[in-house]
């Protein structure tokens, strides 16, 4: 596992992204770039990526269709090339540059990932990482956690409440099972939903008392970057992605996505802000 370590100023956002599938008809190209726009016009604005840059899939993946790769992008290479050069006005602001399991499945080949963060000149992440946010003196501030992840975030609930709820204790539970307890924000990619769990600390009810009688108090937020952080403590996030599931009326393109029957996706990512060295808020913003 990676650790990379920056040191950053007292106030800043970040925005945790995850997969692009470049090379698909599907990928939201204008979006990202619009994304990549407000992050390089943003004071202190800063990025970190979670794999899955490029679409990846070759004519002998089951999953290839000729008519769903997009016109001069059909080389994995070529995606990368894109890629590189959407985000070289940003470089000196990406934090970590990570890898998915659609550039997983080539690394017989090369590592697409590592080539995209080389040309960058940005820290790779690998499939999972952690930072270190340390102040200009190099204190630490706090540390956070993230990955592409694996599987999904499945419920059979059929209210929607429910199937909300359910979704997001799955998404906790795969987190804190990493076992990275020192981390105030935990997200993951892969899932293709834009979800944030906040923490719930402040909401647990307690009781003590004084040897005379009971009294109901409230749970505190912990220090952000203490040894152990409790669960409830954190953030968690899954951070959407820019593919879009429906191909565009007219191109005839067969998507996997259509045919398997994934659910729509909301196209955006988390929003992280620090104030005064601390994490106030990780938000869902919808691109």
């Amino acid at each position: 596992m990676e650790i990379i370590k920056h040191k950053m100023p007292d106030n800043f956002t970040v925005c945790d992204l995850s997969d692009f599938h470049l090379g698909s008809p599907n990928c939201a190209e204008e979006t990202l770039e619009e994304v990549v726009s407000k992050i390089k016009n943003t004071k202190n604005c800063y990025l970190l990526f979670k794999g899955d840059a490029i679409e990846a899939i070759l004519p002998n993946d089951k999953r290839y269709l000729h008519s769903a790769v997009k016109e001069g992008l059909q080389s994995p290479k070529a995606q990368a090339d894109r890629v590189i050069e959407m985000f070289k006005p940003v470089a000196k602001k990406i934090l970590a540059w990570g890898c998915g399991n659609h550039e997983m499945k080539l690394w017989n080949t090369m590592d697409f990932g590592k080539y995209i963060a080389d040309s960058l000149g940005c820290p790779y992440g690998a499939y999972n990482f952690k930072i270190h946010f340390n102040d200009k003196k190099d204190n630490l501030m706090f540390k956070t956690y993230h990955t592409h992840g694996m599987g999904g975030l499945a419920s059979n609930a059929k209210d929607e409440i429910q199937y909300e709820a359910n979704r997001k204790a799955g998404l906790k539970h795969k987190l804190v099972k990493s076992g990275h307890a020192d981390c105030i924000y935990m997200s993951r990619g892969h899932d293709h939903q834009l979800i944030v769990v906040e923490p719930t600390v402040n909401n647990k009810l307690y009781l003590t008392d004084d040897g005379e009688g009971i009294h109901q108090k409230y749970h505190q937020a912990c220090s952000q970057n203490g040894e152990v952080i409790p669960p409830d403590n954190r953030w968690y996030a899954t951070t959407g992605s820019f593919r879009k599931l429906y191909s565009k009326s007219g191109t005839f393109a067969i998507d996997y996505g259509e045919v398997v029957g994934y659910s729509p996706s909301e196209i955006g990512y988390a929003l992280m802000t620090v104030q005064d060295q601390k994490l106030i808020s990780v938000e869902k913003v919808v691109a």
